[in-house]
């Protein structure tokens, strides 16, 4: 259980540095950077945790498909970006995929 945690945390990690690139992006402030990248790498960090029980294709689908989700969210409420039918579409077809992927799992897992 503590690897889907990890997982989670994971998203959240990465989810804010990929956010913070937007809006630091176009600054020269090195601590940002830093941020940015400290962030990036505490991601990978706690998905290379999570994929010690998880399946690693589960893991980073979920991972990877999460991240997509709520960074479209945040684009779209805070940047006011667009989201069109077809992306639209698409994102559901990714979350159908996500729910998929963890429901068919259970018996791939290595438990503690």
């Amino acid at each position: 259980m503590k690897q889907w945690y990890a997982l989670i945390l994971a998203v959240i990690a990465e989810v804010t540095g990929t956010t913070m690139m937007k809006i630091l992006g176009g600054r020269e402030s090195i601590e940002g950077y830093f941020f940015i990248f400290g962030m990036i790498g505490l991601s990978y960090f706690l998905l290379s945790k999570a994929i010690t029980l998880i399946p690693m294709s589960t893991a980073y689908a979920v991972w990877e498909g999460l991240g997509l989700m709520i960074i479209t969210a945040i684009g779209c409420l805070m940047f006011k970006e667009t989201l069109p039918l077809p992306k639209l579409v698409g994102f559901s077809a990714i979350l159908l995929g996500i729910f998929l992927l963890k429901t068919g799992t259970t018996g791939g897992e290595k438990h503690e």
